[in-house]
């Protein structure tokens, strides 16, 4: 069937848009680079990703653009308490995120605009707004978009004009803001903030709003009306509802044909937990809660700092719940979480729940106190098993010899399968059964004393498909395991030339064919995590 896919402002499933045929054109919101991503941060590359790979296996050219937000009040708040330029900070954690999702098996976007390289843009947008009466200049050189002036406003996050709140223009009521529900395009430079951060305008020196950046770089870059607009459920209102105020009104067209909203990442804070039933109705009664901020550590101490005596049955649940959040949600930290899980095993784990679906970022202490991640490294192993399966389809390959027989239409009704979960709303949790399937078959034909060529090339070819398109198990083989042990021995403090050499003592008892020391050293690595591996010309081993 032809892909389906959920779109926002609809709220229905719809064909895939196609504003030019055989191509599609796609913007994600991307981050704002103050500092390191946390794993909700990482869904949206990795939904995307395999969206994009999927066009791609369809033959699709795919236009796909992401931004960084490298100019913005937190990169400036960064640089003046480090002493350093903005663009340094920007750079540094450009940096950084690259890694992060790289590690997760994201491709990089066709095109990675910055708001600093789009200025220009931006600001003859802004002129253009001012010019059709949707924005308007304060004495201080503040340039606001008028809401009311939109008749459309809030029609994809389906929120009523009145029920909208001041705190989501990002400046609030302030000299010469005519409304609340007014947002910033241009703030005027204030006198603490540097040079690389204020940029000369027809309103004085400053720079862009955090609106106003997407419009100006989606115009710039896909032209108008581009088929797919993405990001994650926070973005949906304001931004993405301030992107279609500011960009309609210019271009006289709607600003995406779709738009694609993924789901959060929660940590399940109750698992493993003492909590209390008050405690845990608090819990339930507040989704938000769930949420991991870097305000929780204030609300947390504020809390803390009241007498106890007054505190409400309701304060003191909400102490309990900021305690654990705030001690666990270091690990929340992508690249802290890498140095525990594989970003193949994280990718993979996102990848098993549908993205429009919350999902629970799970953790539990072990007897010794030590964080675990109980789903993620359940999906490590099986990550490994791919890996596996793999490298053992490669050794049949070279000695399977042709037979002439017509293979079966296995793999082919498995691939099959495997396309159609996608095109169902891109539900990769769907796809990983004919994926698991396909994994499954290619492991008995291996075992098989005699399996056809023909049958092992169908194997081999619907492997390389669905590795492709899901990004799991697609890279070399040889180089997953290395990374995986390369961590689990330093986690584990295990000394590697020390494991080598025990290595080297049961091949020379083997040799000597002295069997029993052989299997008593076996013994001992196996106690300690690591297995042995013996080849024909050589024993090599892993941390499992």
């Amino acid at each position: 069937m032809a892909l389906r896919l959920h779109d926002t402002l609809s709220d229905t499933l719809i064909p895939l848009p196609e504003r030019t045929p055989g191509e599609t054109s796609l913007y994600v919101c991307g981050p704002t680079v103050y500092g390191y991503i946390h794993v909700g941060n990482g869904r949206g590359p990795v939904v995307f990703d395999v969206l994009v790979r999927h066009l791609e296996a369809q033959g699709r050219k795919v236009v796909y653009a992401r931004n960084y937000t490298d100019v913005d009040d937190k990169i400036i708040d960064v640089a003046v308490r480090n002493g350093e330029e903005p663009a340094a900070v920007a750079e540094r954690f450009i940096a950084a995120y690259r890694e992060d999702v790289g590690a997760l098996g994201c491709r990089q976007p066709t095109i990675e605009p910055r708001v600093s390289e789009t200025i220009p843009e931006i600001i003859a947008l802004i002129e253009a707004l001012i010019a059709k009466g949707n924005a308007y200049v304060t004495d201080d050189g503040d340039v606001y978009y008028d809401v009311a002036s939109f008749a459309d406003y809030g029609k994809l996050s389906k929120r009523r004009f009145e029920a909208q709140r001041a705190e989501y223009g990002r400046g609030k009521r302030g000299d010469g803001k005519r409304g609340e529900h007014d947002f910033a395009l241009w703030k005027s430079a204030k006198p603490h903030e540097p040079a690389g951060a204020r940029w000369a305008s027809p309103w004085g020196e400053g720079r862009p709003g955090w609106h106003i950046e997407c419009s100006a770089m989606t115009h710039a870059h896909l032209g108008d009306g581009f088929d797919l607009h993405g990001g994650g459920p926070d973005l949906k209102f304001p931004h993405h509802e301030n992107e279609i105020a500011q960009s309609e009104p210019v271009y006289g067209c709607p600003m995406a044909r779709a738009w694609m909203h993924h789901g959060f990442i929660e940590m399940d804070i109750e698992r493993n937990a003492s909590f209390s039933q008050a405690t845990l109705d608090v819990l339930h009664a507040d989704p938000e809660l769930r949420k991991i901020s870097k305000s929780d550590r204030t609300k947390l101490e504020a809390l803390r700092a009241r007498d106890a005596a007054t505190l409400t049955d309701e304060e003191r649940a909400l102490t309990a719940i900021y305690e654990r959040k705030v001690r666990f949600a270091d690990w929340f930290q992508l690249r802290r979480l890498r140095d525990r899980v594989d970003g193949e095993a994280i990718r993979m784990w996102i990848l098993g729940t549908h993205y429009r679906a919350p999902l629970a970022f799970d953790l539990a202490e072990d007897e010794r106190g030590e964080v675990r991640f109980p789903s993620i490294e359940q999906v490590e192993k099986r990550v490994e098993y791919f890996y596996d399966t793999r490298q053992k389809l490669a050794a049949k390959l070279a000695t399977a010899k042709v037979t002439g027989q017509k293979p079966s239409k296995f793999f082919e009704d498995a691939r099959k399968a495997f396309d159609a979960a996608l095109d169902d709303d891109l539900n990769t949790a769907g796809s990983l059964d004919p994926f698991s399937r396909i994994f499954a078959r290619v492991n008995e034909l291996c075992d098989a004393k005699k399996t056809s060529r023909e049958e092992l090339d169908l194997a081999a070819e619907a492997v390389a498909h669905v590795t492709r398109v899901l990004g799991l198990a697609e890279g070399d083989a040889e180089a997953f395991f290395d990374r995986v042990t390369a961590r689990r021995i330093r986690q584990r403090g295990i000394d590697r030339a020390e494991i080598d050499a025990l290595v080297v003592a049961r091949t020379e008892a083997r040799n000597s064919r002295d069997f029993a020391r052989a299997d008593e050293i076996r013994a001992t690595l196996t106690a300690r995590g690591i297995e042995l591996r013996d080849g024909a010309s050589a024993t090599t081993w892993r941390a499992i």
